[in-house]
């Protein structure tokens, strides 16, 4: 087992994925997508981490990070969209992006990186395209809880049908399967500051889940 992801928490060695929305949250990776085909999914799943709960459970918890390809016009209101959800508390389904990212825009490759940090007003949450500030905005409220118990990731597809209280009934589990090229895909289990993300969009970050004591807030590195 000498591969296995290490358990030591007095150096944040724990699991690969945490929502502890105090301490925040982000994920980036490098995007390009060609084109939708909206008659086989409207929305196709970037990442999907979901705790295993039901969603009418005050344990419930997920993150849901979803490109949609529905055909509005409104440029930057129907591209990205993000869920973050800890039992009753949270947002559904939610834009973020100005109006230069477009489903045209995602054909070339570009970094994206996304921050979520509980805050007073909401979760304040944040868009960067190759390092630099797309957008900054407050979403949900307030209070946001740790999501507890076993977080699993899927990259790609959803785990499980949508919450049925958002009236999200129709995907199924594994739907919104995506097609599209990914690279450097990274998960923290923090908010990285816009300086981080700024100063390593364009380059590797070392590893330290399993070996050295660097970076060890990088719970997943592809």
């Amino acid at each position: 087992f000498n591969d296995s992801i290490i358990y030591d928490p007095a150096k944040d060695r724990k699991t690969t994925f945490e929502l502890n929305m105090t301490g925040g949250v982000t994920v980036e990776f490098w995007l390009k997508k060609d084109s939708f085909d909206i008659t086989k999914t409207k929305k196709e799943v970037i990442l999907d981490l979901w705790n295993g709960e039901v969603s009418s459970s005050n344990g419930y918890g997920r993150l849901t990070l979803e490109l949609s390809g529905s055909g509005k016009t409104e440029a930057g209101t129907d591209t990205f969209r993000v869920t973050l959800q800890s039992g009753s508390k949270g947002f559904f389904d939610q834009p973020i992006g100005t109006t230069s990212v477009t489903t045209g825009s995602l054909s070339s490759w570009h970094h994206y990186a996304f921050s979520f940090v509980s805050q007073s007003s909401g979760i304040t949450s944040r868009l960067y395209i190759d390092g630099d500030l797309n957008e900054k905005k407050t979403l949900g409220t307030a209070g946001l809880n740790e999501v507890g118990g076993l977080i699993n990731g899927y990259i790609g597809a959803l785990q499980t049908s949508p919450s049925s209280s958002n009236g999200a009934t129709t995907a199924a589990k594994y739907a919104g399967k995506l097609s599209a090229s990914l690279d450097e895909f990274r998960f923290w289990k923090t908010r990285r500051t816009s300086e981080e993300i700024y100063n390593n969009w364009h380059r590797q970050v070392g590893g330290g889940t399993n070996t050295d004591d660097a970076n060890t807030k990088l719970g997943l590195y592809y």
